[in-house]
């Protein structure tokens, strides 16, 4: 048995928004607009609201949401009394938005509501509408049902998650990604990419987001060097298409090691969280590889088979090829070691307990425990490593 969720509608395509801004009538007349910092993204929308005698609140992001701003942000959404929240930017931008159409009609600290360091309770009254519109391609959170949050007191990243948090109109118009940085839509893609890989080798898979997961990873295996290297139009909206795959696939599969070991390292350090995840993927990859030869567990071995088969696209590939793959994509988009933003520096133990307490680190395929961890990070940065297998 297994259920599907994900955004109540969805709207893909080259001039998605344009054609969509009539839609948001729908939902009500005035607006808490959550933004990058980047005021042309929202043009669009700010004229629509003007035409339609619409009453907006622009609300722009910096960096990644922390606890403290979202808690201050909610409090204001509260005096404005939007009909909706509508998040266009990146997926900071669309996690502190979603959060705050989560909050603002709620009572209590977003501390009540949070995994990790909070109590985790279900959000007591529905949501606002939410109107989810990235414009970058990488986390999904336009079909997604959780917002990463960053905690700086306890220096970690935690997750408010919960079916009332998926978008009610997602709005992906892949245009809104062209002309991205290189090094930038390199790690949003290997940000998707990972969502897709592991929610496919995950420990609770099921046929829905298998399907998914392979169109999602074919995508990715097809255009993510012309996309990122080239700012080739096609295969950037692959890309977008991929991303919205993995959004979709990590609501309703379970993720990994990858993403519970960014969640630990994300609030030490000031990295982007789809960078944290693509370096550390393929040590993540080779380390439950080994520890699937090594239990014989080949159940998880013929998952890694045939993600080397669909990254590749070589029907002979053998299992050591999806991590070569890995390796050899991080290489040709240039993206910077962990090791530049003071990884090699952390207290591994720590980072690693911390992942370990992570709603992530739950779905990995094999349990890793806490010094299979910490040889990972280890070999991120390049540490020589000996453990004994507990």
């Amino acid at each position: 048995m297994f259920q599907f969720m994900t955004s109540t509608r969805i709207i893909f395509g080259e001039g998605a928004l344009h054609d969509s801004l009539s839609l948001l009538n729908q939902f009500g007349y005035s607006a808490l607009l959550v933004t990058g910092q980047d005021q042309q993204r929202s043009q669009q929308l700010e004229q629509y609201f003007k035409q339609q005698n619409m009453r907006y609140q622009r609300l722009v992001i910096k960096g990644e949401p922390l606890i403290a701003m979202i808690e201050e942000s909610a409090a204001m959404g509260r005096t404005f009394c939007p009909d909706m929240v509508i998040g266009i930017g990146g997926g900071s931008v669309l996690d502190a938005a979603k959060s705050l159409a989560a909050l603002i009609p709620n009572q209590g600290s977003v501390y009540d509501y949070v995994d990790v360091v909070g109590r985790n309770v279900p959000l007591q009254v529905k949501s606002l509408p939410f109107i989810a519109i990235p414009t970058t391609a990488g986390t999904g959170a336009e079909v997604s049902k959780s917002a990463v949050l960053q905690s700086a007191q306890e220096q970690v990243k935690v997750n408010l998650s919960n079916a009332e948090l998926f978008p009610d109109l997602a709005i992906i118009d892949p245009t809104l990604t062209y002309g991205m940085d290189a090094v930038l839509s390199g790690y949003c893609a290997m940000d998707a990419f990972t969502h897709l890989m592991e929610s496919y080798v995950c420990s609770e898979p099921n046929p829905l987001t298998d399907m998914i997961c392979e169109e999602g990873l074919k995508r990715i295996a097809m255009s993510i060097l012309p996309a990122c290297r080239d700012d080739h139009y096609p295969s950037r909206s692959n890309i977008a298409f991929a991303a919205m795959l993995g959004g979709m696939a990590r609501s309703n599969a379970k993720l990994g090691a990858a993403h519970g070991l960014a969640s630990a390292l994300s609030g030490r350090l000031n990295i982007p969280h789809g960078l944290i995840t693509a370096q550390l993927s393929p040590y993540v990859m080779t380390e439950n590889i080994s520890v699937a030869i090594e239990l014989g567990r080949s159940d998880v071995l013929a998952r890694y088979q045939k993600l080397a088969v669909i990254l590749t696209m070589n029907k002979d590939a053998n299992i050591d090829d999806s991590v070569r793959w890995v390796e050899n994509i991080l290489i040709k988009l240039q993206l910077p070691s962990l090791s530049v933003y003071g990884l090699c520096n952390t207290m591994f133990e720590e980072v690693a307990e911390d992942a370990l307490r992570t709603s992530a680190i739950k779905g990995n395929p094999l349990p890793l425990n806490q010094q299979r961890l910490i040889t990972i990070l280890q070999q991120v940065c390049g540490l020589n490593c000996h453990y004994q297998v507990l």
